[in-house]
């Protein structure tokens, strides 16, 4: 039986590391691209990076890996030449990063990227974006796929609606079959865009609840969207679609950072503020942020406008197209998922002491 080849952009951030890995573990031949040295474990085989080993069950094949800029066209294509699907996961995600490094990276890279898969006959495109395409800074209640691209004025978040744009104009003059996967806050091990700077935050007492913090998160935890991805792939009915992801259940600002001070064992967060206050701190820190040190930046992080949203603004989203055309059901509990997250950082915070 032939073995499906998937190609995965972004193999050493943590999306795509994890979905290499998952998708391996279902059987599939994949190729995982990075942008430095490859895991020591990894083989990079260029043009043969396809090749793979089974185990004695024959369910696992070991990923194999390549190195490449994602903006050479001809080289990636290359790499890409016996892949059947192309996930792209790679991105940057900066809550202070420069404008325009960050577009060049989420959207001009992503034009190459489609332009690449073209060029070596992919069947699919999926294409991981964000639910911060549809969410601005405003609350948010049961948004649908339907809802209408919104430019928040964050680099990041208007960077993904571009790049949802480009995808789009791909798919609509029928070069290539694409997926649209948007998840939410995404927490899992090796997460580094969030979850560290609130663990961080919280150990250090400077976290504050919004309005109490009754507000809905939009989270997901990287298992559930590994499965959620896979069940894109080849899947005809995915084709031009766009899917909204989050854990499928209400779980409240409070709920996140009680969950995750009770099992690193921190006090719960017991200070609030007004969201108007808050919001207007994110602003002027945001735009004053790019012009002030890394160092700076990286200690300011919470008032990002990113880390607004996190806290501040009700992220409700309707998941139920992903649930009926990608069977997204079986899904991994919060508490189960952030219980595996935890034990995670829990590690990496003993390892420091």
């Amino acid at each position: 039986m032939t073995v499906a080849r998937i190609f995965v952009t972004g193999a050493s951030g943590m999306v795509g590391s994890h979905l290499v890995s998952h998708l391996a573990e279902h059987g599939y031949c994949v190729t995982g691209l990075v942008r430095r040295h490859p895991p020591e474990s990894a083989t990079c085989q260029g043009k043969e990076a396809g090749s793979s080993s089974a185990n004695r069950n024959g369910a696992l094949i070991t990923p194999a890996y390549c190195q490449g800029n994602l903006s050479d066209i001809d080289e990636i294509a290359g790499y890409m030449s016996e892949a059947d699907v192309v996930v792209h996961a790679a991105g940057a995600v900066n809550p202070f990063g420069s404008r325009k490094e960050i577009f060049a990276t989420n959207v001009d890279a992503t034009a190459a990227v489609l332009q690449a898969a073209i060029k070596a006959g992919v069947k699919q495109f999926v294409h991981i974006s964000s639910l911060s395409v549809i969410t601005d800074m405003n609350d948010c209640f049961g948004l649908t796929e339907e809802a209408p691209l919104k430019s928040c004025g964050e680099a990041y978040a208007d960077s993904k609606v571009e790049a949802e744009k480009v995808v789009a104009t791909y798919c609509s003059a029928g070069q290539i079959a694409t997926t649209i996967i948007r998840p939410g806050f995404i927490y899992g091990a090796g997460e580094r865009a969030w979850m560290p700077r609130l663990i961080a935050n919280l150990s250090a007492g400077a976290v504050m609840l919004i309005d109490g913090g009754e507000r809905q998160c939009n989270v997901i935890y990287i298992g559930n969207l590994c499965k959620a991805i896979q069940s894109a792939l080849f899947n005809e009915q995915a084709f031009g679609r766009v899917y909204n992801l989050t854990d499928g259940e209400y779980v409240s600002k409070k709920q996140l950072f009680d969950t995750i001070c009770d099992q690193l064992g921190l006090p719960r967060v017991k200070r609030t503020i007004p969201r108007q206050v808050a919001r207007l701190a994110c602003e002027l820190i945001s735009t004053a942020a790019p012009f002030l040190p890394v160092s700076t930046q990286l200690k300011l992080s919470r008032f990002s406008r990113a880390a607004f949203r996190l806290a501040a603004v009700n992220q409700g989203f309707d998941i139920t197209r992903a649930e009926q055309e990608l069977s997204y059901k079986d899904r991994i509990p919060f508490q189960e998922g952030m219980k595996r997250t935890l034990v995670y950082f829990q590690a990496q915070m003993d390892t420091k002491n």
